[in-house]
């Protein structure tokens, strides 16, 4: 059976963190690929999100040297607010159609897990994916901190078949990208390089830009 990784998010804009969840979740789990998938017009998410276009070539130039790794259009070219649970049942249609057997891995932070709990289709996403969830403080390879986390997100997801990833700790988040770039400061490092040439010749997020 395929292991393919789900990860999605306005990626506003995508960054170190989120590749390196999508490596360790690579290497931990053995998944054939992970596909990031932009979000076209989130429900929740309004104030100071960059065009889907601008936000999806990000994406696409952060996966393109990693054979892991994957930008999908499946949110970005579906009309009106966009739902991960169908985009989970998408993906699952398109290898149903080419014959192939999958297994979803929808990777996920910590502190989404109170909101996917709170979700009234909560047990139809859960019966289409594994849950993936990656905790910003828990340290590379250690077992301890994983077995601390476990039942903890059980609690919170009691009907979710839910592992722990294991990463090293890192507190880089999209808000800190977008406030560093504001403020006019340098992101190398917190972003793929092609990202960053990105950012910096289109002006993403800069305080001249209202964005």
């Amino acid at each position: 059976m395929k292991q393919l990784g789900i990860m999605g998010g306005a990626f506003n804009p995508i960054h170190s963190r989120h590749l390196l969840v999508g490596q360790c979740a690579v290497d931990q789990l053995g998944l054939a690929k992970v596909l990031f998938v932009p979000s076209s017009d989130p429900p929740h998410k309004k104030n100071g999100l960059l065009d889907k276009e601008a936000r999806f070539e990000m994406v696409q130039l952060a996966c393109s040297d990693n054979p892991a790794f994957e930008a999908s259009r499946l949110e970005i070219d579906r009309p009106g607010v966009t739902w991960t649970i169908d985009t989970l049942k998408e993906v699952l249609n398109q290898h149903k159609l080419l014959g192939e057997e999958v297994r979803l891995n929808f990777i996920i932070g910590e502190d989404n897990l109170p909101v996917l709990a709170s979700y009234d289709r909560a047990a139809e996403f859960l019966s289409l994916s594994r849950i993936v969830v990656s905790p910003r403080q828990t340290s590379d390879c250690d077992q301890a901190l994983v077995k601390h986390w476990l039942p903890i997100f059980q609690n919170i997801l009691p009907a979710a078949e839910l592992v722990v990833l294991s990463a090293p700790a890192n507190e880089v988040s999209s808000t800190l990208i977008r406030n560093w770039l504001a403020q006019g400061k340098s992101v190398r490092y917190l972003v793929h390089d092609k990202v960053n040439t990105r950012l910096i010749a289109a002006g993403h997020y800069a305080k001249s830009t209202g964005q």
